[in-house]
């Protein structure tokens, strides 16, 4: 079982060369597709909404799917499949996850170009369960009231939109931002200060995620940003009656005493 991340990734990687060759005998300079909140953000993102399949849980299964899929040049996610399978029931939940992740496309020669790409999604049935114990987090949604698929909806397109549980709501973030930020060293020393915008999707479950900053400050702060915004709970967006997936912007404003 040891061996099995080992020849995911060599697989993963003779994939990716295989979908690279045209582009690199071509000489020009390739960018790979970069996912919204970057590699941790995604990590992050499918710990924290992973619907671990209840079979899959009570045999303490332990492996990863592999997914494939292109990443066309606007961005959008094509022909999403298992490339490496690992069991039925955490494969499909896999897809569902793959499906959810926002990605910035590839370049080549600097103009964004579709893009070949894979994603490992790793399960862990008693890493699952303990980190559940430990930490339940915000609750999650799982009500049949959920939309289904992976549409995104602007705050005013919907009957109502996604609410932080923070005092006030929206109106009270800049309060709860002011008092709970822990201001990044690197923008102390070099006197970062300014507005960050930070855009998100909160999830038909409730989960923040594809956290990405319109306007970045540096020095750490969209980090930052992306802490504080994370350890909020958030109740989903309604559109027609039922919860689903909301893009949030925000500003954060970074102060230094």
């Amino acid at each position: 079982m040891r061996a099995m991340p080992q020849k995911y990734a060599l697989h993963a990687l003779c994939a990716a060369l295989l979908a690279l060759l045209p582009l690199l005998l071509s000489g020009q300079v390739f960018v790979q597709p970069e996912p919204y909140g970057g590699n941790q953000g995604v990590k992050d993102f499918l710990e924290a909404e992973m619907r671990f399949p209840e079979t899959a849980l009570a045999e303490e299964a332990k492996g990863t799917s592999v997914l494939i899929f292109t990443v066309k040049r606007d961005g959008t996610l094509q022909d999403l499949r298992i490339w490496q399978s690992f069991r039925p029931d955490c494969d499909a939940e896999a897809l569902r996850l793959g499906a959810l992740v926002r990605w910035h496309p590839g370049t080549l020669g600097g103009i964004p170009a579709d893009a070949e790409h894979y994603l490992r999604v790793p399960f862990n049935a008693k890493k699952y369960a303990k980190a559940r114990e430990r930490d339940p987090g915000c609750p999650r949604i799982t009500a049949p009231d959920l939309a289904s698929g992976t549409a995104l909806y602007d705050v005013n397109k919907l009957d109502t939109t996604a609410v932080p549980e923070v005092p006030g709501g929206m109106m009270g973030l800049p309060a709860y931002f002011q008092r709970e930020m822990r201001y990044p060293e690197d923008a102390r020393r070099n006197d970062i200060q300014g507005p960050l915008k930070l855009e998100f999707v909160v999830e038909a479950s409730g989960v923040v995620s594809n956290a990405v900053a319109l306007k970045d400050l540096g020095g750490g702060c969209t980090e930052e940003a992306i802490r504080m915004v994370r350890a909020i709970c958030w109740k989903p967006g309604i559109k027609d009656g039922r919860r689903v997936r909301t893009v949030v912007p925000v500003e954060i404003l970074f102060r230094l005493p």
